[in-house]
């Protein structure tokens, strides 16, 4: 939200007093030290011009915090096993892609298992809502091959891009057979989609 703010050259002072808040209010939300309301962000969405990404991450920020309390009240806390441990390869889908509204297309990651303990029954979990105004749609998991050590592996999601002009980010993160994240701390695995969608453009074929 600051970045946004700044390159727009507006300041502080000047953006509190069009939302109508404090200006330490703004400061604070800026800093991570407040959350911001979905007024206040749909405010910098059209103030700065967001084209949706703001909006997006946002959805994503407000779906992840319900899926920790769900996991937290089936009362079992997963980490990251012992020698269990991912690599980034290569993806297709370039971030920042072009689609038309509406589009169907496919994103496919290869990672890399360079730990110890072989993937079985694994999966990607879609991290907030699955589909919205603004929002990719896709499904909420994607299966993972099972993998052993030192193989990589391919994954495949079906996607759909926004019905409207806009950018749009999706999260995706591996669980495993129960649902609970393989990498919640330290051995973070994070895979995204980032696109753009315009009326007037011919897509990705």
């Amino acid at each position: 939200m600051q970045k946004l703010r700044l390159v727009h050259g507006a300041t502080v002072r000047q953006t509190a007093t069009e939302f109508g808040c404090s200006p330490s209010h703004i400061s604070r939300v800026e800093r991570g030290d407040t959350k911001p309301s979905r007024s206040l962000v749909q405010f910098y969405e059209n103030r700065f011009e967001a084209d949706g990404l703001l909006l997006s991450l946002f959805e994503v920020a407000q779906h992840a915090n319900e899926q920790k309390r769900q996991r937290g009240r089936r009362g079992k806390q997963t980490r990251a096993a012992e020698g269990d441990a991912t690599a980034y390869v290569a993806e297709t889908i370039p971030q920042g892609t072009l689609f038309k509204p509406g589009e169907m297309f496919a994103k496919s990651w290869r990672i890399q298992n360079c730990g110890t303990v072989p993937w079985r029954a694994r999966r990607l979990e879609r991290q907030g809502p699955l589909t919205g105004p603004g929002l990719i749609t896709s499904p909420k998991y994607a299966d993972i091959p099972d993998t052993e050590p030192g193989e990589i592996a391919e994954i495949t999601v079906p996607l759909k891009a926004p019905g409207y002009d806009c950018s749009s980010i999706a999260y995706f993160k591996m669980v495993d057979d129960q649902g609970f994240l393989c990498f919640p701390d330290v051995h973070q695995l994070g895979l995204d989609v980032l696109v753009r969608v315009e009326r007037n453009t011919s897509g990705v074929q």
